[in-house]
């Protein structure tokens, strides 16, 4: 078996109905969760689904950042939109079999379009959420030039 690099702990406690609460023991905020409102959860509160989604954005962003970095290679701007299908198999349960991830990033020159390209891949083959999930993820990136500075 692998040495263990690190673990992270989070705690969950139902407070009525479809809802909860969400934390971690090294002082991040509460949050409240529930079931999504496809699922007769309230709407206007997080729900596994999204956190699902938002782990696989978070991860490739903040895996970008690092992999921009070490590569000395300077975007104006990042984000990241996610999406993930809910669908029903045949044995009657629902998963996520599916979901795209679509990363913006802006350069200030068109010659640096293909090595944005190359990073925005190599983040996602090196996010650790990506490799840890077996929905299959799919990338649809945009690049934007923005010469101001």
């Amino acid at each position: 078996m692998n040495e263990p690099h690190s673990s992270y702990k989070v705690d969950v406690r139902w407070t009525g109905g479809k809802r909860g609460v969400a934390s971690a023991p090294d002082g991040l905020p509460e949050i409240e969760v529930a079931s999504p409102p496809s699922f007769g959860g309230p709407a206007g509160v997080w729900s596994p689904e999204h956190f699902y989604v938002a782990a696989a954005a978070a991860c490739w962003m903040t895996t970008f950042a690092a992999i921009a970095e070490l590569s000395k290679f300077a975007p104006v701007r990042v984000a990241i939109t996610g999406e993930g299908f809910v669908e029903k198999g045949d044995d009657r349960r629902y998963s996520i079999p599916r979901m795209v991830l679509r990363p913006r990033v802006a350069i200030r020159r068109e010659e640096d379009r293909e090595r944005a390209l190359r990073l925005i891949q190599k983040a996602e083959e090196a996010c650790l959420v990506a490799r840890s999930i077996q929905t299959a993820v799919e990338l649809a990136p945009e690049i934007e030039v923005d010469g101001s500075d």
